[in-house]
């Protein structure tokens, strides 16, 4: 009857420990996984994140070019007739604002979150663009005053500053094609940066959210 009584004692006690270990425990998780979401909440310190930029150079020949009708308008001769190529060098940043409201970070538990990215935003911009005479092998000096032009070509700076607009809408479309061809790289590019510092913040796994629509971008 005492040993019975002795082992009763015993499986009590042993329960009363496991749960004041619990009790003791939990308190210490469950402040161990706040802190870790308020860390990993920083992100949207970060703001605008630069995630992946494009470097490129895209000749324009083709009669149907936009600028063969704003060439044939201002100077009277079209580029194909001339045998003149335009080369464009632009560039496009591609970034997520994570101050954006449609940023949120989500607690799975056990230190897993859902991260819901918001729409990719796209920079573009020229960084050069040269004229090049196919017949005569040279570049055309576009942008030198007209007094030392020896080509022959005259332009004023109206029609410069005309040019130059029809140039930047020709790249907003080049810029439209990459971005849709692009879409995997850029979010590989945005996961890698962004589960690499979440995890710097005591986070053990992190999934990802896009809602970018390629079938409606808008480049600036």
């Amino acid at each position: 009857m005492e040993m019975i009584l002795f082992v009763l004692v015993m499986i009590l006690l042993v329960l009363l420990f496991i749960v004041l270990f619990r009790q003791y425990k939990s308190p210490k998780i469950e402040e161990k996984s706040t802190q870790s979401f308020s860390d990993i909440m920083q992100l949207k310190s970060i703001g605008e994140l630069s995630v992946f930029q494009v470097f490129s150079k895209e000749i324009v020949t083709k009669k149907d070019s936009a600028f063969n009708g704003i060439w044939k308008n201002l100077l009277g001769w079209s580029l194909s007739e001339r045998q003149i190529a335009l080369i464009f060098e632009f560039e496009i940043t591609f970034l997520y604002d994570l101050r954006d409201k449609n940023f949120d970070i989500l607690p799975l538990g056990d230190d897993a979150y859902k991260i819901i990215m918001p729409e990719c935003r796209y920079k573009h911009s020229i960084i050069d663009m040269k004229f090049y005479d196919e017949k005569n092998a040279k570049f055309l000096p576009f942008l030198l005053p007209d007094s030392i032009n020896s080509t022959g070509i005259s332009f004023s700076e109206s029609d410069k500053n005309k040019l130059i607009k029809e140039a930047k809408d020709e790249v907003k479309d080049l810029s439209l094609n990459l971005i849709q061809n692009l879409e995997s790289k850029i979010h590989k590019s945005a996961k890698d940066t962004l589960e690499a510092i979440a995890k710097g913040f005591g986070a053990k796994r992190v999934e990802f959210e896009f809602k970018d629509n390629t079938q409606k971008l808008d480049v600036n």
